[in-house]
């Protein structure tokens, strides 16, 4: 359960804007083609057509244990054309997140490399969301848990996962992150896109 009470202002802001951009587009080059943008957000989002078109959005990963989620039907009745990928978890430090993490990221680094802008949601884009687009730049972009968190959270003020999801996180950090001065294993996939530059 989130407390709004003693909340920061720059938090509190965060939680009342439906998503924020975390990774941007990259331009096509002669050496590879261009990449989507990857978004991070809450449930209040997709409920916003004229925001999901104004930012180009064309996939979604909805991170969620709810029963009932707007169809991509009704959002193509309205023009706006999603794929959809659902991983149904609750936002509980006993959820097991680790074992849907490899499928999630895969399926987002195939549509941002594919020049698709992802949004990542659960309901309040805090927890669930925030660990699944740590978990993509921790597998593709070779980023410890540290450094992911502290990208997200510069982006979205708001982030903050559940004990159980950090401890998830960190296990998946040692499983695909080469040790300090290792070669990268063979197996890992890098991903084309790349972190917004921090602003000093």
């Amino acid at each position: 359960m989130i407390r709004f009470d003693n909340l920061p202002p720059e938090v509190m802001q965060a939680m009342c804007t439906p998503m924020h951009q975390i990774i941007p587009p990259s331009a096509p080059s002669s050496s590879r083609p261009p990449t989507g943008a990857l978004y991070l957000g809450s449930f209040s989002a997709i409920l916003d057509p004229t925001l999901l078109a104004s930012a180009n959005i064309a996939a979604l990963v909805q991170v969620l244990d709810a029963p009932w989620l707007p169809s991509v039907d009704a959002h193509a009745k309205q023009g706006i054309h999603l794929e959809s990928y659902r991983l149904d978890i609750m936002d509980s430090t006993s959820a097991d997140l680790k074992p849907h993490l490899e499928a999630t990221v895969r399926w987002i680094d195939e549509k941002l490399r594919k020049g698709r802008n992802v949004l990542v949601h659960c309901q309040q884009g805090v927890s669930r969301s925030a660990a699944v687009v740590i978990a993509y730049l921790i597998y593709t972009h070779n980023m410890s848990y540290d450094s992911a968190f502290d990208l997200v959270k510069r982006k979205r003020a708001c982030v903050k996962p559940n004990s159980g999801f950090v401890r998830a996180l960190q296990e998946w950090e040692k499983q695909w992150r080469p040790p300090a001065g290792s070669e990268m294993r063979p197996d890992m996939r890098r991903a084309i896109t790349s972190p917004m530059p921090t602003r000093h």
